[in-house]
C-alpha cells in the first residue's frame, strides 16, 4: 500500500501484506526534506542538509517481491523545490535490499512510471578556453530548448543487479526492457560472500538518462563470515551513494529543482542524428540523494559503504579539518572492495579515488576528532580542467568524545582473502585482448582485438600489433559496436585474463571503467604505454604499441573487483573465475554515456561442453 508523505511517495510500514504476494517489508529510512514549492536562490548553501538514510527492504526466500518503477516528487536540497523523479518506490536511492548469502530471491521489477520524462536535457554550445566543456559545470540551459528525444522518451527500463551472479535472463538484458505495465521478473541467488552491490537501470541506449532521473539503489549481501569479525554495524555502518548533478534555472536565474542533463555540442549533427556532444558533469555532489549533505556522527568508528553512482564523474577523495585547512591523510581504512573485505584493512595515505561504479568499503574512526567538522572533498575537482568550483561533497560533525571514548579498534585479520599475481593465474586461462581508442571523428570506441592468425596482415586498417613480453602479436579489430555479432564465448566457471589497452596519442584525459558482467577479477598489472603507434585516421597502428613503467596499484582497488579504471595511455590487465552461471551478457564502460554511445559489447557464456560444441562450429563456417 502507498501513501503520500511531502511531496513524494513512500511505502507505508505494511508492505508485504500475503495480499499483495510481497513477503517483505520496507524498514527504516529518514523522512523527507522541507523546503519552499517554487525557486528561490541561484546559489545553494553546502552543508545545510542532513545526510538520507535509505530505507532498507528484506525479501523473504520463496516469495516474489514486487518493487514498483514509479514517478515522483524527491526534494534532493531544503533550498529547491522538489525534483520530479523516476524512482524505485518513490525513494531516491532506492530501498537498500538486503538479503542473506545463499539466499534465492525472486523480484518482479514493476514498470508503473507515467508522464513525460522528468529530466530536461539540452545541447549547448562550447564555451571557455578549448575544448570549451566550461558550460557543463553551470546551472541553468543557457537558452538552448529541451531535447525532443527525451521530452517524448517511452519508460522503458531493465534492472541489473551490478556485480552480481545470476542468471543472464535475470542480469537485466540491455535490449530486453519493459515498459509501463509489464514487469520483468528476476531470480537472484546470491551465492557470493557478503559484498556491496548495487541496482540500476540497464537499457539501451538509454541507462545514463535513466539513471541520472533516478533509478539506482544499493544491494547488500550479507554472511556470518563477515559478522563474525565484528565491524561497525546497525546505526555505525552507512551507505553512501556519491553522483553529481545539475539543475535547470528559470528567467531570473534561479534553481528550478528539475535535472538538467546537459551536453557540449562539438560539431554540427546530420539530419536525424544526434549530435557529437561531450558528456554532461555536474556543479553539485549528492550523497544519498541529497546535495552537499551534512552527518552528526559519535566520536567513534563508523563503516561507510561507498558507490560512485555517477554518469562519468570519478571522485578522488579526501577528508579535510575545517579548524586548520589541512588534510588529514590516515583517518580513512579501506576494509573492502567491489567483491568484498580484504584480508586486512589499508590506510589511505593521500586520496580515496572511486571511479563510476566502484565500490569501496571504509571505517573511519572519528574518536581522534571529538567536537571537529571534517568535510569530504573532491580533490578531482579542483583540477583547473573541470572548471567545477565546488569540491564538497558532505560534513562530517563529530560530537564529544564522552567520559569514556571508544576503545574500538579493527580486527587485524578481516577474511580469507589473498592477493593474487599473474604466476597464480592457471596456465589454460584464455587471455583477451581489448583496445580502447578514439575513431577518425573523435568518438570512444571499445575495439575488440581477435588473433590475427599467422597469415594475416602485420600493418593497416583494422590491424593493431602489440609488444607483450613474450614477443609482438598481431590482433584485428573484429567489433566496436554493440550491434556487432559476438566474439567473446566463454566456458561457464573458467578463469580469464582480460588486458585492456587506454590508446590516445592526443593525451585527453579520460578514465574508462570497465565493468565485466558475472566476473569478479583482481587486478594483476597496471603499465604506462606508448601511444604513437597508433594512427587514429588509420584505425590500426603504423608500430607496435609498447609498455612502460609499472604503476602502483590502489589500496581502494587490491581486493576482488568487477568494475576497474583504465586511465589514458595505460594498460590494465586483470584476471579472475567466470561464475558457474550462463547466458548472453556483457561487459562495457561504466561511462554510461559511453555505454549508449555503444562502448558495451556482448560476452557469451556457456557450459565447457556446450562451448566445445560452438568452437566446432565457428571453426566449421570460417574454413568455409
Amino acid at each position: 500500500m502507498a501513501v503520500v508523505y511531502g511531496g513524494t511517495q513512500l511505502l507505508s510500514s505494511d508492505v508485504g501484506e500475503a495480499s499483495s504476494g510481497q513477503a517483505s517489508r520496507l524498514t527504516g529510512g529518514s523522512a523527507p526534506l522541507r523546503g519552499p514549492s517554487g525557486p528561490q536562490v541561484s546559489r545553494l548553501t553546502p552543508f545545510l542538509d542532513p545526510l538520507r538514510i535509505p530505507p532498507t527492504l528484506k525479501p523473504s526466500a520463496g516469495a516474489t517481491t514486487e518493487i514498483r518503477l514509479v514517478a515522483a516528487k524527491v526534494r534532493l536540497h531544503s533550498q529547491l523545490p522538489p525534483t520530479p523523479m523516476w524512482t524505485y518506490e518513490g525513494h531516491y536511492p532506492g530501498p537498500t535490499i538486503e538479503v542473506r548469502r545463499g539466499q534465492r530471491v525472486r523480484i518482479a521489477w514493476r514498470n508503473e512510471l507515467s508522464g513525460a520524462f522528468p529530466a530536461k536535457g539540452v545541447f549547448v554550445q562550447p564555451s571557455g578556453p578549448p575544448p570549451g566543456i566550461a558550460a557543463t559545470n553551470s546551472p541553468g540551459a543557457q537558452g538552448a530548448p529541451a531535447r525532443a528525444e527525451l521530452a517524448g522518451l517511452t519508460p522503458w527500463t531493465s534492472v541489473h543487479v551490478h556485480g552480481g551472479p545470476q542468471h543472464a535472463a535475470a542480469d537485466g538484458l540491455a535490449d530486453s526492457g519493459v515498459t509501463p505495465g509489464d514487469a520483468q521478473l528476476c531470480e537472484y541467488p546470491n551465492e557470493m560472500g557478503a559484498a556491496h552491490l548495487f541496482y540500476h537501470d540497464h537499457a539501451m541506449p538509454i541507462t545514463a538518462v535513466n539513471v541520472t532521473a533516478g533509478l539506482i539503489g544499493n544491494y547488500i549481501i550479507r554472511d556470518s563470515g563477515e559478522e563474525r569479525v565484528g565491524l561497525p554495524s546497525g546505526a555505525y555502518e552507512i551507505p553512501l551513494m556519491l553522483a553529481d548533478i545539475n539543475f535547470d534555472t528559470d528567467s531570473s536565474g534561479r534553481i528550478n529543482g528539475q535535472i538538467l542533463i546537459k551536453r557540449v555540442q562539438l560539431a554540427p549533427a546530420m539530419s536525424g542524428a544526434m549530435p557529437f556532444a561531450i558528456s554532461t558533469t555536474g556543479p553539485f555532489t549528492m550523497v544519498n540523494g541529497v546535495v552537499w549533505p551534512y552527518l552528526d556522527v559519535q566520536a567513534r568508528p563508523y563503516r561507510f559503504r561507498m558507490v560512485n553512482a555517477a554518469v562519468s564523474r570519478a571522485y578522488l577523495l579526501a577528508l579535510i579539518d575545517e579548524e586548520t585547512g589541512r588534510t588529514v591523510t590516515d583517518a580513512m581504512q579501506v576494509i573492502g572492495t567491489d567483491g568484498g573485505l580484504l584480508d586486512r584493512a589499508r590506510t589511505v595515505e593521500d586520496v580515496l579515488t572511486v571511479t563510476a561504479a566502484e565500490r569501496v568499503d571504509v571505517v573511519i574512526d572519528f574518536a581522534r576528532f571529538p567536537n571537529k567538522k571534517l568535510r569530504l572533498v573532491n580533490t578531482g575537482a579542483l583540477s583547473p580542467d573541470t572548471g567545477n568550483p565546488h569540491p564538497e561533497v558532505m560534513q562530517f560533525r563529530v560530537g564529544d568524545a564522552g567520559r569514556n571514548g571508544s576503545t574500538y579498534r579493527l580486527p587485524k585479520k578481516l577474511s580469507d582473502f589473498r592477493r593474487i599475481s599473474a604466476a597464480d593465474v592457471p596456465k589454460d586461462a584464455v587471455e583477451r585482448f581489448v583496445l580502447i581508442a578514439f575513431n577518425p571523428a573523435g568518438m570512444p570506441k571499445l575495439m575488440e582485438l581477435v588473433d590475427a592468425g599467422p597469415r594475416g596482415r602485420k600493418t593497416g586498417a583494422g590491424i593493431v600489433q602489440i609488444a607483450l613480453p613474450g614477443g609482438t602479436r598481431t590482433f584485428r579489430i573484429a567489433a566496436e559496436s554493440f550491434e556487432e555479432t559476438a566474439n567473446f564465448y566463454a566456458a561457464a566457471g573458467s578463469w580469464e585474463k582480460w588486458t585492456f589497452l587506454n590508446v590516445d596519442p592526443a593525451k585527453r584525459q579520460i578514465v574508462h571503467p570497465m565493468h565485466i558482467h558475472v566476473l569478479n577479477f583482481q587486478l594483476i598489472e597496471r603499465r604506462a604505454l606508448d601511444p604513437s603507434g597508433f594512427d587514429v585516421e588509420l584505425g590500426g597502428t603504423t608500430t607496435p604499441i609498447s609498455f612502460g613503467a609499472r604503476r602502483p596499484i590502489a589500496v581502494s582497488e587490491s581486493g576482488w573487483k568487477d568494475t576497474v579504471g583504465v586511465p589514458v595511455n595505460e594498460m590494465v590487465t586483470v584476471a579472475g573465475q567466470f561464475d558457474e552461471k550462463t547466458g548472453r551478457y556483457v561487459y562495457h564502460c561504466h561511462i554510461l554515456d559511453h555505454e549508449d554511445e555503444g562502448m558495451m559489447r556482448p560476452l557469451v557464456l556457456m557450459p565447457p561442453a556446450v562451448l566445445t560444441v560452438q568452437n566446432m562450429m565457428m571453426t566449421m563456417m570460417n574454413e568455409d
